[in-house]
């Protein structure tokens, strides 16, 4: 039998708390299908990770209601295949794949009453005495939009930019208005996706800003390492410091120290262990030395050697 391991769960299950996500706000944008303009994953962010605004044919549907949110749903439907003899399926077909999205708009604009009545309003305008009217379509018709929803977690000076894109969606539920004196006039809707021929997929989903650059290196996801920087110590001869080197990425996102070598200045009795916990031996110079680091990417190149400065007490 091979060896029981001794790694304790708490390793094992590489808990990472700075990967829990919570959108604290969020916006619905639409505009009209089709878009000559069509917003694609990895267009929303510019090179440093600022949101870049929209084109000009999606607007917000404003202020929407916190209680019911923003709700993504998927329905997949498979048809499984059973053989004669055996407990599960032999195989399994998915047959369909519907994602919908729900909120309620709380503004009375223009997009939100197109919206709640299925109409096409483009061309209302006010009578001369400020009142409007429309009718709902007497025949069945369905609108077609673009739409992009954008939520925020983090803060605003490090924001993580959640992104869920869909080229074509249209209206297929509407929950009703209930007026009452306690709440607003709204009403819940809910928007299916479909297919967009021309770009290829029903929803993307993304995520960006300057929060979440920090956090790619936590995250596993593949990225380019274009410059490292490590944060100079202090250790105290004899004695070996409380947290080993810390090396972080172009981001400020910190990186693995099992993608790091580590190579003391000769003759400083400094020694840098795996992890990168430095030693510093009891004869040691006192002042600064350095350790040469060289990263490299799992499965990259490695990048050229930098210094950290070590200042030995």
């Amino acid at each position: 039998m091979p060896p029981i391991s001794s790694t304790p769960l708490t390793t094992l299950k590489a808990a990472q708390r700075q990967l829990l996500l919570k959108p604290l706000d969020a916006a619905v944008f639409l505009a009209p299908w089709p878009n000559s303009t069509p917003v694609t994953p990895g267009s929303m962010t510019d090179a440093t990770g600022n949101l870049l605004a929209l084109p000009a044919s999606y607007q917000s549907v404003g202020l929407i209601d916190k209680k019911s949110g923003v709700n993504f749903a998927r329905a997949v439907t498979a048809s499984p295949i059973e053989a004669y003899g055996e407990m599960q399926p032999v195989r399994d077909d998915i047959t369909s794949d519907i994602t919908t999205i729900e909120f309620e708009p709380q503004q009375t604009n223009l997009l939100n009453l197109a919206l709640t009545s299925n109409t096409n309003l483009a061309s209302t305008q006010a009578a001369a005495n400020g009142e409007v009217g429309f009718w709902q379509p007497a025949t069945p018709q369905i609108n077609y939009y673009s739409a992009v929803v954008i939520g925020k977690d983090g803060t605003d000076a490090a924001p993580i930019y959640i992104f869920k894109i869909m080229p074509k969606v249209a209206v297929t539920k509407w929950g009703g208005e209930q007026w009452t004196p306690t709440n607003l006039m709204g009403e819940k809707l809910t928007l299916t996706a479909f297919k967009d021929d021309t770009l290829g997929y029903a929803v993307a989903h993304g995520f960006g800003g300057t929060g979440w650059q920090k956090l790619l290196s936590a995250t596993g996801i593949k990225y380019t390492v274009s410059a490292v920087a490590p944060a100079p110590i202090t250790v105290t001869r004899g004695t070996t410091t409380s947290a080993p080197i810390v090396v972080t990425d172009q981001f400020g996102g910190i990186l693995p120290n099992a993608n790091c070598a580590f190579t003391p200045a000769g003759g400083s009795n400094i020694t840098v262990s795996a992890s990168g916990f430095v030693t510093a031996a009891a004869n040691a110079t006192v002042g600064n030395t350095t350790v040469g680091i060289v990263y490299t990417p799992t499965g990259g190149t490695a990048l050229a050697s930098v210094n950290c400065v070590v200042t030995v007490a």
